[in-house]
């Protein structure tokens, strides 16, 4: 369906723009890091405000042109017997836009109470009484700061390499590769041909954030270099419809190993107390990021039931609603994820609802703490690494924790 020319010549275009772009800051060029940068560590709200509007010249004029997009593969969705180009791609994973939203509405709910403690902290150490999405990223920092020179760049690949191998994983026997430069995207693999070609994109920076972020890569490349299954089409399974959200899963729990205290107290300087609080302020990390998600879901969800409307509005008040944000000048509804992967954005949503019962079977079979135990990695290569695409995410789920695929997990962690 994405191959059909019309499709191709209009994504193709757009994104030959996206690669191209480089936001102006200050009267200069700089990468999308450093915009990112100030999102999330300046003390000044008038800079963060303009960063969080910095894409604009980007996303704007592509508004009338992703919907264009969007009107192609619905056509195309609906010659295929689908009511959607969402609906499409969400019965992959055996559901529905609609389930897919009642994901989003549980995360939500469960995440108010959190958000609303996060605003009332971030204005009583700031004394400010705005409350934005400009806001949000920084107030998250403040709440149990690591210093960036405390995760130099230099030992970043070194010493993520050691901790994975501390799981009992094997990471010298594997093909793959880490190149530092500017994406659009926080962190980028690519396996062209798995095992032996498997290759990490990352931005050129250091800092807790930073690592997070290649732990996150870094668990995509073992588990692409881990295939063994006989067939290239067995193998490749990176945006294979039906394997994003259990893809950016696998992801997820080597993201959550930066978090662990035992973790932080082997990175020179970070101290006991220091580590420990850092760990108890990223316990609701992902019940934060789910209600993010949701937000994020929303737009395209309304940009493919409706192409003809801008779904920026909606996506705004529900914004406000979740957050509890003032009212703030519309931004652009356009994310480039939605160019180049469309309905991939909601696989980071159910991703974290996978990895949270998959952590709940693991911690089930091996005990406190998942890491550093050097059989939670080889139980990961041989259930779910190894068959590459041969399986089915959801029923493989089911067969290993005794469990369907949903949100149980989740709300058990969170609700307490």
């Amino acid at each position: 369906m994405e191959q059909s020319p019309e499709i191709v010549r209009l994504r193709s275009e757009m994104t030959e723009r996206i690669v191209r772009f480089r936001p102006r800051w200050k009267g200069r060029r700089v990468n999308r890091a450093d915009v990112s940068e100030v999102i999330r560590k300046s003390p000044s709200e008038s800079d963060r405000r303009k960063a969080f509007y910095t894409l604009e010249p980007l996303h704007r004029p592509f508004e009338s042109r992703l919907q264009e997009l969007a009107t192609l593969r619905n056509e195309r969705a609906r010659a295929l017997g689908y009511r959607t180009m969402s609906a499409m791609r969400h019965s992959f994973d055996h559901l529905t836009p609609e389930r897919v939203r009642s994901f989003a509405e549980a995360a939500t709910r469960l995440a108010r109470p959190h958000l609303r403690e996060l605003r009332d902290r971030f204005r009583e150490s700031t004394s400010q009484s705005g409350w934005h999405p400009w806001d949000f990223l920084y107030a998250r920092e403040l709440q149990a700061p690591l210093p960036d020179r405390w995760f130099p760049r230099r030992e970043m690949i070194s010493r993520i390499l050691r901790s994975v191998q501390q799981w009992g994983i094997h990471t010298g026997r594997m093909r793959f590769r880490v190149v530092y430069h500017d994406n659009p995207f926080g962190g980028l693999t690519l396996a062209p041909d798995p095992p032996k070609d498997v290759r990490i994109l990352v931005h050129p920076q250091g800092g807790w954030t930073r690592y997070m972020i290649l732990f996150h890569e870094v668990g995509h490349a073992v588990q692409s270099a881990s295939i063994r299954t006989p067939g290239h089409l067995l193998r490749w399974h990176e945006n294979i419809p039906g394997f994003g959200a259990y893809h950016e899963g696998i992801g997820g729990l080597f993201e959550d190993i930066p978090s662990n205290v035992e973790w932080l107290r082997s990175m020179p300087r970070v101290e006991r107390e220091r580590a420990e609080e850092f760990a108890r302020q990223q316990r609701d990390a992902n019940l934060i990021w789910a209600a993010w998600h949701a937000c994020w879901i929303r737009a395209e969800q309304l940009l493919y039931e409706r192409p003809d409307r801008d779904p920026a509005p909606v996506v705004q008040r529900f914004e406000r609603t979740v957050f509890g944000y003032d009212d703030y000048p519309r931004r652009s509804f356009v994310d480039t994820f939605f160019v180049d992967s469309p309905i991939y954005a909601p696989n980071y949503l159910l991703a974290i609802l996978f990895g949270r019962q998959l952590s709940r079977t693991l911690r089930d079979l091996f005990g406190e703490p998942l890491w550093p135990n050097p059989q939670v990695g080889p139980w990961l290569v041989r259930n779910w690494f190894a068959p590459g695409s041969y399986i089915d995410w959801v029923p493989r789920l089911k067969e290993l924790t005794g469990r369907p695929f949903g949100s149980e997990a989740f709300a058990r962690e969170f609700s307490a």
